[in-house]
């Protein structure tokens, strides 16, 4: 028997494959924090001198009445405490000319009797005064809405600054707070002018 060899043909199929490389950048990240501080700024005013009669003259045992409008401008994020003292602290905030005698009490007009912790509604008499209108009127200071209001509660002028009333938030607009200076005297008052000064401080809140 004869044996054939047959050698099959194969067909070798070659896939070539291409590989495109990209080069790519090395990338990094790094957060950076801003900040910065806008200054506090504050500014306050509170009118022109104020006669207490009104051009007039106090008779004894009918209380005279005039205000002062406090404007504040400030951008304190935090509000702002308005204060006040009596400049002359060694005693009471009006005095006659002929005064010479601390607490000669015939030429100064005595303090109100109620304090800035506990006002009174009037009686008696003395320089008091008022928080009539504030954006954020406590209410110690009484229900009144006006100068001449009944309901007003009064506190006598203090020897050391003393926070009178805060607004406790930042406001874009100014603001105003409305105070009643209210005074009386007895019949055995020496006649004449009685001057004296107080001033008010507006400290932003920390």
């Amino acid at each position: 028997m004869q044996i054939k060899k047959i050698i099959a043909g194969t067909s070798a199929i070659v896939l070539s494959l291409a590989i495109t490389t990209v080069a790519l950048a090395e990338t990094d990240s790094y957060g950076v924090n801003l900040s910065v501080t806008v200054e506090e700024n504050m500014t306050l005013a509170c009118g022109t001198d104020v006669d207490i009669d009104r051009g007039g003259s106090l008779t004894a045992s009918v209380p005279e009445s005039n205000s002062t409008t406090c404007t504040i401008t400030t951008n304190d994020d935090k509000g702002y405490d308005l204060s006040v003292v009596n400049d002359n602290a060694a005693d009471t905030v009006l005095r006659h000319g002929d005064y010479v005698v601390v607490g000669d009490t015939d030429y100064s007009i005595a303090d109100y009797a109620g304090t800035i912790g506990t006002p009174t509604t009037w009686s008696g008499t003395g320089l008091g005064f008022s928080v009539f209108a504030a954006p954020d009127k406590e209410a110690k200071w009484g229900a009144g809405s006006s100068c001449h209001d009944s309901n007003n509660a009064y506190a006598a002028f203090p020897d050391s600054d003393t926070v009178i009333t805060n607004v406790v938030n930042y406001s874009h607009d100014d603001t105003t707070i409305d105070v009643c200076y209210r005074v009386d005297v007895p019949s055995t008052q020496a006649s004449g002018e009685y001057t004296g000064s107080i001033t008010y401080t507006a400290t932003g809140t920390l």
